[in-house]
């Protein structure tokens, strides 16, 4: 993951005129197993998922965070800045792309997540970027009725102004929980989410299915709303 960039402050999600924040919780990197997904969907209350297309259990943790009661995005690759990173995986949208070639990659990456309200983008620095590329994207999500996320991998992102020009429904990560996985790092990173939720701020805050992240979610969740903090899913905080 590329190192993560502060949000821009004219797209942070603005304060709540009831003075109460809210907070939704995307855990990424989803669909490579079952195990994994059990974990997280034991989380409460209900983070949303974000499922990998092409996963070996990609349809099957779509389906169970359903079952749960849980919302689910699809975690769609993008273009990074450095291609090398791509290592070959499945499932990217390129900014060298055709409209139509850009629009059958995405037709096949949706056909492996079932269920999903919306989507986000795996690494995707470079895509993000471009503005023409996230036109089509957008455009085509808006023809799905999906919104968009955007992980805010790059300062240069458009997904912001390019949504908004369009029409797509549109949210923006606050907080990524643990891009340093360590426990004391991911600990920080909460109380950072606690101090802009107590601002009275709508905050997404990403993480992962790391070790580390599941095991500082479930008790600091537990405790939110005796905080004065309310959970969200992710649906609830996008404009």
């Amino acid at each position: 993951m590329a190192a993560p960039q502060a949000a821009p402050p004219a797209r942070r999600l603005r304060p709540r005129g009831d003075g109460v924040g809210r907070v939704a919780v995307v855990i990424d990197d989803m669909g490579d197993s079952i195990e994994t997904a059990a974990s997280v969907l034991a989380l409460e209350p209900a983070v949303t998922v974000a499922v990998m297309p092409f996963r070996a259990a990609s349809a099957r943790v779509a389906a169970a965070a359903v079952e749960h009661g849980r919302e689910v995005i699809m975690h769609l690759p993008l273009e990074p800045e450095r291609r090398s990173e791509m290592a070959d995986a499945p499932g990217f949208l390129l900014t060298s792309m055709a409209p139509s070639r850009l629009a059958q990659q995405l037709d096949a990456d949706l056909a492996t997540v079932p269920y999903i309200v919306g989507v986000n983008g795996h690494m995707g620095s470079r895509f993000t970027s471009d503005r023409l590329a996230m036109e089509r994207l957008l455009l085509a999500l808006r023809t799905r009725g999906l919104f968009f996320l955007d992980s805010f991998t790059s300062p240069g992102s458009v997904a912001a102004v390019t949504a908004e020009q369009v029409g797509v429904p549109f949210v923006q990560r606050s907080v990524f929980l643990d891009h340093d996985p360590e426990p004391a790092a991911v600990a920080t990173q909460l109380a950072r989410v606690e101090r802009l939720a107590h601002g009275g701020r709508d905050v997404v805050a990403i993480g992962h299915p790391h070790r580390a992240t599941l095991t500082a979610l479930a008790p600091w969740m537990a405790r939110l709303a005796s905080s004065g903090i309310r959970a969200a899913p992710l649906s609830a905080l996008v404009r």
